[in-house]
């Protein structure tokens, strides 16, 4: 375990604290894990999360042994503003990192750009898993920050790291589940937010290539980022409607974790 006054790392389930090279985590990318921002040192909507890794790792064959611990770690690695990782793999090792969140990038503009995409076989969308080197080397190959994930019908399902928003004529709207793309933590809460403030919000499918007067990339650490990019071009951005939905978000946040 290593403690630090800026970061928290810490292994269980494995021993000295080191996962083994074969570990099927490390040689097979057999891993699922869940990312919680913590605000004033409250975890937001942790039961979601704790429900979302349980039903990851049953998708992929990995047993989370008790439920209670897991909560009780993340609990133990809230600070302030804090992001906290709990990964757990298929050999068994659960793996707690926690540090400051950089808070610049809370809502800050973001690069995209749109490339195909078929869910892997036998792993839906919906699981959070490790594996994602596909991803991540798509969007360094196109020079942006997350790619949107196109199916083969030209709708959108979601970025590599996010869920996705787009406003037409004042309305807001977002892909539909389907099981192709995760169930969003911080998407669910902003639709409960906007849906109280009077938005009107669609859940369906999104042409890839339709105009959206704005568009937005919404996850855990990011809370709601305007695309001020888009396959090289510039973006639609932000707008009101977004901050309108932004600003219920946040009160919606401050309401759970001040009651939590």
């Amino acid at each position: 375990m290593a403690c630090h006054m800026e970061r928290i790392l810490r292994v269980r389930g494995v021993e000295d604290a080191v996962i083994a090279a074969d570990d099927p985590g490390v040689m097979l990318g057999l891993t699922v894990f869940e990312t919680l921002r913590c605000y004033d040192g409250v975890p937001f909507r942790l039961e979601a999360h704790i429900e979302r890794l349980e039903a990851s790792a049953k998708a992929m064959g990995i047993e989370l042994v008790d439920r209670a611990l897991v909560r009780d770690e993340i609990l133990a690695a809230c600070r302030d503003d804090w992001r906290v990782r709990y990964m757990v793999t298929a050999g068994g090792a659960h793996v707690v990192d926690a540090a400051p969140l950089n808070l610049a990038r809370v809502g800050a503009p973001i690069r995209v750009a749109r490339i195909d995409w078929s869910p892997t076989p036998g792993l839906p969308g919906s699981v959070k898993h490790g594996s994602r080197a596909g991803w991540m080397l798509a969007a360094k190959k196109l020079g942006v920050d997350e790619v949107l994930l196109v199916d083969g019908d030209s709708k959108l399902l979601e970025a590599n790291r996010s869920s996705i928003f787009g406003v037409i004529d004042g309305a807001v709207y977002t892909p539909a589940l389907d099981g192709r793309m995760l169930e969003g933590v911080t998407r669910s809460a902003l639709l409960e937010a906007g849906r109280a403030v009077g938005l009107v919000c669609h859940e369906t499918q999104l042409d890839a290539f339709a105009q959206y007067d704005e568009l937005y990339l919404s996850s855990t650490l990011k809370e709601l980022a305007p695309v001020t990019q888009l396959d090289g071009a510039p973006g639609p951005g932000g707008g009101p409607v977004g901050a309108r939905l932004h600003s219920a978000f946040r009160d919606l946040v401050s309401r759970e974790t001040a009651t939590a």
